[in-house]
């Protein structure tokens, strides 16, 4: 690994001087590591981190750059294991439910402590809990919580936030009630929207809490720098109860992507690629290096279309959008075969779940639908623009769709790129015709993909609601039958995908690379990865 050792326009300079034997030009031998493989001498880690964070505040993003910081800052009741994902303690020593999972009372450690020395306490919680339901917070990942008892009425401004289903019964013992039973609960309690939040650093600073010289962080790191645009630097923490196991003493994560990553990382100015940051065109390079990793994730690449404008609340029309994509010659010509081409939202590889499968690609079909709707042969269709934050896959898979909805539909369409931050407002304002989407599941349950379709939220970011679609949601809330729970929620998917809202491409593979030197960094389904659990050996 190289230390990080100067400003980023450094690294951008470095990559843009080995970005004329970029894409096409440099021959690199098969097998063997890709670029430099020089072990560094201390626990630092240089980290490809796709953008700048919009936020290091859990309660104001959904981003995986964002959560890739946060869950390093702040430690949960539980963590993942680094290769099951299975919960381990974390700052709650254990845990047990009752009533069928209706409540779940943790205990936590006594020896859990804020980077200013304070205990962490069950308080602690309690108020990070009512602050991410509070809808003066306005949480994009509000819904996650909707699982606690009231949080849904209380996000609708309908309750107080005092009648959120959770108490401190003490210092250290956390009680908490469900809206409905909830077994995958504890599997929850990991992610970064369940972590507690330090209640006066919030109320001194406001809005600037979470700059480097007054956020106070209890997670195995604390933010030593950020200079935006150019490099986050997190720390080991001298106050984490679990510092013993954190080997790294610093990880710097820098906003990168594309040739720029690749070239870092060649260059030995980067230690880690995570998943999406490879370019397109060195796949079939990459796949013959041993420092590149691949395995199954839980997480659908898809574009969203918005409902709230014509003609797209048409659903003939959405329909017909959806028959003229071929995925497969995406999966194959774009990515060489390493993603699964996807017909469902959901991806794969939850027990239990049926396997569901969508409708193909069908031309004649789609143009049939168009017609009905009034616009045959793409006559009359109004211009039409395809959003999607910069990066050279998502404007190579843009470019595709295009050429085929023309070929197919005979319809035109615009392609615009814009940066992360600017992208995610975008989203949030909803103003857009079509837009690139994902989304990763927090926990493997059908419903963390099906839930951000059941209310009006800022993930809903192609509008649609549905009365019959919330009615299976709700039904299936309430049934205690296991299979007959997946059954229903296999209904609702079948549901909405027959509605289109939003149209599959593909389901994402775990596709990052290590340097060698780099030891605990592991494949699993969520591509999540706890640096306390990382090193760098010789």
């Amino acid at each position: 690994m190289s230390t990080l050792k100067s400003n980023h326009s450094r690294y951008f300079a470095l990559a843009w001087l080995v970005a004329s034997c970029a894409l096409t030009a440099c021959v690199i031998p098969p097998g063997g590591y890709f670029g430099t493989i020089v072990a560094p001498k201390e626990q630092k880690i240089v980290f490809g981190n796709h953008s700048e964070p919009r936020s290091l505040d859990a309660h104001k993003t959904t981003g995986v750059a964002e959560s890739n910081i946060i869950k390093e800052l702040f430690e949960g009741l539980t963590v993942y294991h680094p290769e099951t994902l299975e919960p381990l303690p974390g700052s709650a020593v254990s845990w047990e439910s009752h009533n069928d999972a209706q409540v779940w009372v943790f205990h936590l450690r006594d020896n859990s402590r804020w980077s200013d020395g304070r205990p962490v306490t069950a308080h602690d919680y309690v108020y990070a809990w009512r602050r991410a339901v509070d809808p003066e917070t306005a949480s994009p990942y509000v819904a996650l919580m909707f699982c606690l008892k009231n949080a849904e009425a209380i996000s609708n401004g309908e309750m107080g936030v005092e009648t959120l289903g959770v108490q401190a019964v003490d210092d250290l013992t956390l009680r908490v009630e469900m809206e409905h039973p909830t077994a995958f609960f504890i599997k929850l309690t990991a992610h970064f929207m369940f972590v507690p939040l330090p209640e006066w650093t919030i109320k001194r600073h406001g809005a600037q809490w979470v700059e480097p010289a007054k956020i106070v962080t209890n997670g195995p790191f604390t933010l030593a720098e950020h200079r935006p645009n150019d490099v986050i630097v997190l720390r080991k923490s001298a106050t984490y109860w679990d510092a013993a196991t954190v080997k790294l003493n610093e990880i710097s994560f820098l906003p990168v992507n594309d040739a720029a990553a690749m070239n870092l990382y060649k260059a030995g100015e980067l230690d880690v690629m995570t998943s999406g940051l490879i370019p397109l065109p060195f796949m079939k390079i990459i796949q013959t290096k041993q420092d590149y990793c691949t395995g199954a994730f839980f997480s659908t690449y898809y574009y969203s279309i918005n409902v709230t404008r014509k003609p797209f609340d048409n659903p003939l029309v959405r329909k017909a959008l959806n028959l003229s994509i071929n995925k497969r010659e995406i999966a194959e010509k774009l990515f060489n075969g390493i993603i699964q081409p996807a017909t469902m939202l959901i991806p794969p590889g939850i027990p239990g779940y049926p396997v569901l499968k969508g409708p193909d690609f069908n031309p004649p079909e789609a143009q049939r639908l168009l017609a009905q709707a009034g616009f045959p042969d793409g006559k009359g269709f109004p211009k039409f623009t395809i959003y999607y934050n910069t990066q050279e896959s998502h404007k190579q898979i843009a470019e595709t769709i295009q050429r085929m909805w023309k070929e197919n539909l005979g319809l035109t369409v615009e392609l615009q790129n814009e940066e992360w931050q600017t992208f995610q407002a975008r989203w949030d304002r909803r103003d857009f015709d079509v837009c690139r989407d994902v989304w990763q599941g927090d926990y493997l349950d059908p419903t963390t993909f099906l839930d951000i379709y059941q209310t009006e939220n800022l993930n809903n970011h192609s509008g649609w609601l549905d009365p019959k679609y919330g009615g299976l949601l709700k039904q299936a809330s309430t049934e205690s039958d296991p299979a007959k729970r997946l059954q229903i929620l296999a209904e609702a998917e079948n549901y909405l995908i027959d509605q289109v809202p939003l149209i599959p491409i593909y389901f994402y593979t775990n596709s990052f690379m290590t340097k060698p030197f780099v030891k605990g960094y592991h494949v699993n389904l969520l591509d999540t990865h706890q640096m306390k659990f990382v090193s760098i050996q010789n």
